[in-house]
C-alpha cells in the first residue's frame, strides 16, 4: 500500500439522499485506539533481540488520549546473523510462559561478545575493535535505515571474518488524534471523507542487551519524543528493519521484520491495524542441512488481528488439539440435528 494512500485514507459511501425513508449510514472511528512498540538491540551473547508489542488507549476528556501498554502482547524474538543471512531462532512471551525450544537453541548458539557503538567520522560510520577498525560508508547504510538519525545509534559485534551491525533503538508509536475533512463525492448523493491520523513517536537509544532472556538494557540517553503525521509514519516504516554483515569491504543488508500499518474497516467501523511480519527464515532450517528448505513466504510475528509463529509450547499445542476436537464434535451434532429435522418435516 502506497504511503500517499495511507496519508489520507479515503472512504466513499452513499448517503441515500434520494430515499428519505432510509437513515444514512454512520461511520464510527476508534479515536486514539491503539499503538505499537518495537525494540531492537544486539546482545552480549551474539544474537539480536527484537521485542514487539501493542498499546491499548482510552479516550479521556478534551480529546486527550492515555496510552496503556499491554504487556501480555509483548514478544521477545531472537535472530542469528552471519555472512550468509539472518535466521529467526524463536520467540517467547516476556510476561508469560517460557519457550523451552528457544532456550535450547540459544544455548547452542550463544557466545560471549562485547558490542561496540559506532562513531560518525566524515562519510563513514567507524567501529573500533581491539585489533581492527571497520569504516562503513554512510551512503551504503542510509537507504536501508528507518531514519538517518539511526546512523548515530548503530552498534556492532564481531562475527566470523567481519562484524554484525545493528540499529539499536526502542520506538513507541501511539495514536494521538485524527482530523476529518468532508466534501462532496464525484457521484451525486455521495460524500468523500479524508482521514488523517497523528502519532506521538518516542525514541530511546540503547547500547546493547546484557545477556538474552533475563538481560537488561544499557541506555545511551533519555527518550526523544515528536508528533508526526500518518504520512511521515508511513514513510518511516515503509522499509523493513535491516541488520548488516560487513567484512571490511562489502556491506550485506539482511531484513528481519516489517511493520505493517493499515486502516481496517469492518462494517462502518474504522480502526488502525498493526502487524509485525517476520522476513527471516527459521534457524532450524539453516542449522540442519538435511531438512527441506524453508518457505520464503513471510511469517507474521504478532498482530492486532492475528498471530503466526514458529514455536509453540507443548501445553498450548495440546489445548489447541482438544479445542479443535470439541469444535468437530459440535459441528457434527449440529449437522445430525439439522438432517433429523429435515426428515421429520
Amino acid at each position: 500500500m502506497k504511503f500517499k494512500f495511507l496519508a489520507s485514507f479515503v472512504l466513499l459511501f452513499s448517503l441515500l439522499a434520494h430515499s428519505p425513508s432510509y437513515a444514512a449510514p454512520t461511520l464510527t472511528v476508534d479515536f486514539c485506539s491503539s499503538g505499537f512498540q518495537v525494540t531492537v538491540a544486539p546482545t552480549t551473547e551474539g544474537v539480536i533481540y527484537v521485542s514487539t508489542g501493542f498499546y491499548n488507549l482510552k479516550p479521556q476528556n478534551f480529546g486527550e488520549c492515555i496510552a496503556e501498554y499491554d504487556p501480555t502482547t509483548q514478544r521477545a524474538h531472537f535472530y542469528l546473523v552471519n555472512s550468509s543471512g539472518a535466521h529467526h531462532i524463536g520467540w517467547y512471551y516476556e510476561y508469560g510462559y517460557q519457550n523451552k525450544t528457544l532456550s535450547e537453541l540459544l544455548t547452542k548458539v550463544k557466545r560471549s561478545v562485547l558490542p561496540v557503538p559506532g562513531k560518525l567520522e566524515g562519510d563513514y560510520v567507524v567501529f573500533l575493535f581491539n585489533s581492527t577498525t571497520y569504516k562503513v560508508p554512510i551512503k551504503e547504510l542510509l537507504s536501508y535505515l528507518w531514519s538517518g538519525d539511526l546512523l548515530n545509534n548503530l552498534v556492532a559485534f564481531s562475527y566470523e571474518e567481519g562484524i554484525i551491525i545493528v540499529p539499536s533503538i526502542k520506538i513507541d508509536a501511539v495514536e494521538n488524534n485524527f482530523t476529518v475533512i468532508k466534501r462532496p463525492g464525484k457521484r451525486v448523493g455521495t460524500t468523500l471523507l479524508d482521514f488523517n491520523f497523528t502519532y506521538w513517536l518516542s525514541y530511546q537509544y540503547l547500547l546493547y542487551l546484557n545477556g538474552t532472556i533475563d538481560g537488561r538494557f544499557l541506555l545511551k540517553e533519555k527518550a526523544k519524543k515528536e508528533l508526526i503525521t500518518w504520512e511521515k509514519l508511513s514513510q518511516l516504516f515503509d522499509k523493513p528493519l535491516y541488520v548488516f554483515y560487513f567484512d571490511g569491504e562489502s556491506l550485506k543488508p539482511y531484513p528481519l521484520l516489517r511493520i505493517k500499518i493499515s486502516p481496517e474497516l469492518k462494517g462502518f467501523k474504522l480502526s488502525i491495524k498493526y502487524e509485525f511480519e517476520n522476513l527471516a527464515p527459521p534457524y532450524a532450517t539453516y542449522n540442519i542441512p538435511t531438512t527441506a528448505p524453508a518457505s520464503s513466504e513471510p511469517k507474521s510475528l504478532n498482530s492486532t488481528a492475528n498471530s503466526d509463529t514458529y514455536y509453540v509450547p507443548e501445553d498450548t499445542k495440546e489445548n489447541t488439539s482438544w479445542i479443535f476436537l470439541l469444535l468437530v464434535i459440535i459441528v457434527s451434532l449440529a449437522l445430525i440435528g439439522a438432517l433429523h429435522l429435515k426428515k421429520t418435516k
